[in-house]
């Protein structure tokens, strides 16, 4: 659990400091739009992975005229206590604590899971491929240890062979990349078949208890090569399209998954609910992945999910949550009418917290 965070001249919120029950799992923030309730679920996102999933400068989070900011906070396992803490300034630098040590990312990263479902995520059914891929590394990162460390040099050597290839460099030189982009994707490649293979079996009863429909939702991945020389031979077909386009046709970083509703692709023929609706199943999935996986349940952070959802499937989602810690928003106090005396509720005005 999330025991207590600290927020220094992020975005609207100049100085804040909260601290979390253990027997209130679920806490809601109460306010109109534009008044830092989605910065404050931004913050202990940034605590958990480091970056913001809103901008890609984290100098962006910095409070309009300050120099630096600071997100501090301490977590709570079933073994130990932890302080966390990401601080960063205006001249982009950034530096991660854990127990009041400077560390790396990689040893910085699983101190604290997280699940966040926020409007934008519609387009992980709805967007480019991109976006899913994205999602995918995300979700590996907390998933996997040394899956950042993977990932981070895979990126470097892809960037490296595509230089040879602009240089149309001899092949023998690029073949030195090829081995090492085999090696790393077929790893990439196994967590995530890992990963949606998980999320297939899920997903559609999940859809089921939100939707209150019997539609099935299905997961479509291409399955990949399992082996290195599987993969080395791929590279080497796609070597001349490779060198006419001046770039790498084939590896993880070209991956797609794509969702599927009664058999027909959501994102052509499901409606914004069934869309939107289909990835918060699918943030409710990972919520069950990362819990096999690491035996710690991930804070879950929802940001205005349930103005969207009717009584019935706002009533579902709470029987969820409220078996995760759970940071909420929301601007009615009407949609809280599904819970229990198990929550706590605060009100938000201006970066502040005003009182419940």
């Amino acid at each position: 659990m999330l025991r207590k965070l600290e927020l220094t001249n992020f975005r609207n919120i100049e100085k804040l400091s909260m601290s979390f029950e253990k027997d209130k799992k679920v806490t809601v923030l109460i306010g109109e739009n534009a008044q830092g309730k989605t910065n404050f679920l931004e913050s202990i996102y940034f605590l958990a992975i480091t970056r913001s999933f809103r901008t890609k400068q984290f100098t962006d989070t910095i409070m309009w005229g300050r120099e630096h900011g600071r997100i501090k906070g301490r977590i709570e396992t079933q073994d130990e206590e932890c302080e966390l803490e990401v601080a960063f300034t205006s001249q982009k630098r950034r530096k991660l604590k854990k127990k009041n040590v400077e560390v790396e990312s990689r040893k910085y990263i699983q101190s604290l899971n997280v699940v966040l479902f926020v409007p934008e995520d519609v387009h992980i059914a709805t967007g480019d491929p991109e976006t899913r891929r994205r999602y995918l590394n995300l979700t590996s990162i907390q998933s996997f240890p040394g899956f950042l460390e993977t990932l981070v040099t895979y990126t470097r050597a892809l960037r490296s062979r595509n230089e040879l290839l602009k240089k149309r460099a001899p092949i023998s030189h690029i073949e030195i990349w090829d081995e090492k982009l085999a090696e790393l994707g077929v790893d990439i490649w196994d967590k995530r078949t890992q990963l949606l293979e998980f999320f297939s079996r899920g997903i559609s009863d999940k859809y089921r208890e939100l939707s209150g429909s019997n539609q099935d939702l299905t997961i479509k991945y291409k399955a990949s090569p399992k082996t290195k020389d599987d993969y080395l031979k791929a590279l080497k077909e796609s070597y001349e399209q490779d060198v006419a386009r001046h770039t790498t046709h084939f590896g993880p970083h070209r991956d797609d998954f794509k969702i599927y509703i009664d058999d027909e692709p959501i994102k052509k023929y499901g409606s914004r609910g069934e869309c939107r609706t289909a990835v918060l199943a699918l943030k409710l999935v990972e919520l069950e992945f990362l819990t096999s996986l690491t035996g710690q349940k991930p804070l879950l952070l929802l940001d205005d999910v349930l103005s969207e959802l009717d009584h019935g499937r706002q009533k579902h989602l709470v029987e969820i949550i409220l078996d995760h810690q759970t940071v909420l928003t929301t601007t009615c106090r009407e949609h809280l009418g599904g819970f229990t005396d198990e929550i706590k509720v605060f009100q938000m005005k201006d970066g502040e917290i005003v009182g419940a």
